[in-house]
């Protein structure tokens, strides 16, 4: 008569090796190989019905160490060695040298290359490949920003580790796969720099709605925005002190954005963003007051200074008004 315990063990390694993992990653640097070189790195695991986001980032570093690194700290997640793991970038520098074993031949020059040189991020690679060798991980390459949505989400993450070094793990169901993390091409295009982002807005969008979705996927605590650029149905205000409203008025118009500058905080957990704005036009006059909303009549070009700890806005009774709760 056949062992239970021993048949019953046996079944739950075969259901832990059929489960399946898949891990996208990347790396990012801004800056790259200068002496002032912001990295941060991201990756997404799915696993059955679970989809893990972590990101991270080093002050000073390399966009080819940001790539091993998200591959290493993906692979440390894995608690199911057992597993069938399949990992995809856009690095061919990490994707060539497991498909092709360049690291065989490192080895057996004493981690120099054919130049003579010693190899670089050795000691990445060590830690890798031993991860590799633990999990027998696959590895495939995918083209960078060609629509692949954890892949988008993987660049995303490791843009994010750049300005949020201290990193994050984030857990959600794989149904939410399909609920857009990210604004798509069609609104906007950023890429990340020391102190924040800077964004370009597309022609046709209406800023606020777009700035506000943007720091909410990004998650930005709080921070301060900059913009120049050319605007259309432009709505702006005048706050009276003494009635404790605003006094609107629309410009329906294609005019210069001369300047924009603002805040960003937090009203009722959602993000608000407060600013103020100079517009021109052709008689050469400017035309300012409070931003409530407008249009990219051609282009917005944005700055967006971003800042770890998270403001809020409190009502104020005697003016009437949501301030900064510092």
């Amino acid at each position: 008569m056949p062992n239970r315990k021993n048949s019953l063990t046996h079944q739950l390694i075969q259901i832990m090796k059929k489960e399946k993992i898949t891990i996208y990653c990347d790396g990012a640097c801004s800056g790259n190989q200068n002496e002032r070189s912001p990295g941060g790195w991201g990756a997404v695991i799915k696993s059955q019905n679970k989809l893990q986001k972590i990101y991270g980032g080093e002050k000073n570093t390399t966009n080819n160490r940001m790539e091993l690194t998200a591959c290493i700290k993906a692979l440390e997640q894995v608690k199911n060695i057992n597993a069938e793991i399949e990992i995809f970038s856009d690095s061919a520098y990490l994707v060539n040298c497991i498909n092709e074993r360049w690291y065989e031949r490192w080895r057996r020059n004493g981690w120099r290359t054919s130049k003579k040189q010693p190899v670089e991020n050795k000691d990445l690679w060590e830690k890798l490949l031993m991860l590799i060798n633990q999990t027998g991980a696959r590895f495939h390459k995918v083209a960078g920003h060609s629509g692949d949505e954890l892949n988008e989400m993987a660049d995303q993450l490791a843009n994010r580790g750049i300005v949020e070094p201290g990193g994050g793990s984030e857990n959600s169901d794989v149904s939410n796969l399909n609920s857009n993390d990210a604004l798509s091409a069609d609104q906007l295009s950023y890429t990340v720099v020391e102190d924040g982002y800077l964004l370009r807005l597309q022609r046709g969008v209406r800023v606020r709605e777009t700035l506000h979705d943007f720091i909410a996927a990004q998650k930005i605590a709080s921070g301060t925005v900059s913009a120049i650029g050319a605007l259309e149905d432009v709505e702006l205000g005048y706050f009276q002190l003494s009635d404790k409203q605003y006094l609107r008025k629309k410009f329906p118009e294609i005019y210069e954005l001369i300047s924009f500058s603002g805040n960003i905080s937090y009203v009722d957990g959602a993000p608000f963003v407060h600013a103020h704005a100079v517009l021109g036009g052709p008689e050469y006059r400017p035309i300012a007051g409070h931003f409530f909303d407008g249009t990219v009549a051609v282009t917005m070009e944005v700055h967006l200074r971003a800042f770890d700890r998270k403001i809020t806005r409190q009502w104020d009774e005697e003016t009437g008004l949501k301030l900064l709760d510092l």
